[in-house]
């Protein structure tokens, strides 16, 4: 399962969030279910400008003692991009499918790194 978390840092209700990403739309949501969070809780455009999960610390946590990677915003934008076009396909809204193939280009230096400190964090 390739699924992708990023640093925790967002605050939000009393928690801190960070997003959950995957390579695809079914690994993601797969993932979200085995750590508890509801499908209502998934995030697209025009809500979100990508397709992702906000989860707290203590979900991020148990993701990656699933498998998930931990990786720099970068890198995670990165692969929402990706997860973006998945979902345009998916639905039929090419609306910001442009968007997404800009910022796989713009990002693409940044794909998967072993560590989050091995890229920077903007």
């Amino acid at each position: 399962m390739s699924v992708y978390v990023d640093p925790a840092k967002f605050p939000f209700r009393g928690y801190i969030m960070c997003h959950m990403i995957a390579d695809s739309l079914d690994e993601l949501h797969q993932m979200a279910d085995l750590i508890g969070m509801e499908r209502r809780w998934f995030q697209t455009p025009p809500k979100a400008s990508h397709p992702h999960y906000d989860i707290p610390e203590d979900k991020r946590s148990h993701a990656i003692s699933l498998g998930a990677v931990e990786v720099c915003s970068r890198t995670a934008l990165h692969y929402a991009a990706r997860l973006g076009l998945e979902w345009s396909d998916a639905t039929g809204d090419r609306s910001r499918t442009r968007k997404f193939e800009r910022t796989l280009i713009r990002t693409q230096r940044y794909t998967i790194q072993p560590e989050p400190s091995a890229c920077p964090n903007l």
